[in-house]
């Protein structure tokens, strides 16, 4: 039914199309449900976690541990979506979620296997994590359309938005009213629905292939995957350092209900940045993307720096906003050169396989320098430090805004 309603509302905007507009459909449909899942859940990872005593280095250094996993299992995920198509990836990685939610949702009554349970947590989730990647990126840069990938990316990103801003605020209320673990029921539920759009059509990628990285243009691609690694670094510090900065700072008081503010302010940060997507599209198919890149760049630097100033719920309020619309204005033509690199190179899956490992580098060395400021300083002013590091450490995106023309 999803499938069907997206068809109708765009089909009559993609008449340029040269593959059959249900394998974009499939696409949207199966992102919309697979973001619902993952943000149920993502947002409030890091405070469960504290709010069960584990301390901020650990947290840190859990996540540096996992996402070092993830970027060393890429070649394996992608060996896998060479062979079986993305489609079937897809697949695959929304099944190991399920073991990972579970594990998660375990972890309260644990006890003397509470390691072990955050151990299959990490682990089951970045394997997920890792092989959805590779295989929506390469699905995605497969049945796009050339000419007028901006508008399909902003369609995308559209479609991430509405689940980005109904996921916090359902999972935000549900962990408020009952538990953090109801929602881990309902993400896992959604997981297994969220493959299935992608089955109707057959996968668009040849199959039973294999990654070779003799003849790999890396003239061609390394400033994106220097700009890669600033992403994922970006990512890490907008996200889990910034959740848990607001929480111990402007949201101490709030008990449970942390999750349901947390959630609503996320919601409505992301609300506030849909209609700047859908003007972000039509500039970089007018061939302005590097002027947009820098913008979101520039912006998303000053927000680093506003944020250890931040101190009530209005402040929170405009940075997530601020910082939604600007990741969108850098991530749209950033993302529109990934995949014209992607094509270009004749190396598409080995190329998004190293995308991946950068990604996780990134998030890895800010996980890394979150657990050394805040051992050497606390949480507070590690954190600033922190977020005055990654305003610089952004600037690594803009390697890539030549290509965004």
């Amino acid at each position: 039914m999803l499938r069907a309603a997206i068809i109708r509302l765009f089909r009559g905007r993609h008449y340029w199309r040269n593959v059959s507009f249900d394998e974009i459909a499939e696409l949207y449909a199966s992102r919309l449900i697979t973001i619902f899942a993952i943000n149920t859940v993502n947002l409030f990872a890091a405070i469960y976690l504290y709010k069960l005593g584990y301390s901020f280095v650990f947290i840190a250094l859990f996540y540096a541990l996992f996402f070092a996993v993830r970027a060393l299992s890429a070649p394996l995920a992608a060996k896998y979506v060479a062979y079986y198509g993305p489609k079937h990836g897809v697949l695959i990685s929304n099944l190991l979620r399920i073991p990972s939610l579970i594990a998660f949702a375990w972890l309260p009554v644990a006890g003397d296997y509470s390691l072990l349970s955050i151990a299959l947590f990490g682990l089951f989730q970045q394997l997920s994590v890792g092989l959805y990647d590779i295989s929506y990126l390469v699905d995605f840069s497969k049945v796009r359309h050339v000419d007028h990938s901006g508008k399909e990316i902003g369609v995308m990103q559209q479609m991430e938005k509405v689940a980005r801003i109904l996921s916090p605020l359902i999972g935000g209320l549900v962990a408020s009213l009952w538990s953090p673990e109801a929602t881990i029921v309902i993400a896992s539920a959604l997981f297994l629905v969220a493959a299935m759009p992608l089955f109707k059509t057959v996968e668009p990628t040849q199959l039973r292939g294999r990654i070779k990285m003799s003849g790999f243009p890396w003239r061609l691609a390394w400033r994106s995957f220097l700009s890669e690694s600033a992403v994922g670094f970006d990512s890490i510090v907008s996200g889990m350092v910034w959740t848990l900065f607001i929480a111990v700072t402007v949201f101490a008081t709030f008990g449970n209900g942390v999750y349901a503010s947390l959630g609503g302010l996320a919601s409505l940060g992301t609300f506030a940045s849909i209609v700047a997507v859908w003007v972000f599209g039509r500039i970089i198919d007018r061939h302005h993307g590097d002027v947009l890149l820098v913008l979101g760049t520039v912006t998303n630097t000053v927000m680093h720096l506003v944020r250890p100033f931040t101190s009530s719920v209005t402040g929170v309020m405009g940075v997530n906003i601020a910082n939604e619309s600007a990741t969108s204005a850098y991530a749209m033509p950033f993302t529109r050169v990934m995949f014209d690199i992607a094509d270009s190179s004749g190396f598409r899956i080995a190329y998004m396989m190293v995308i991946e490992i950068m990604v996780c580098s990134g998030a890895v060395l800010a996980c890394l320098l979150f657990a050394a400021c805040v051992g050497l300083w606390g949480m507070v002013m590690g954190c600033t430090v922190l977020f005055f590091i990654a305003a610089f450490y952004e600037f690594l995106i803009l390697l890539s805004a030549r290509a965004a023309r």
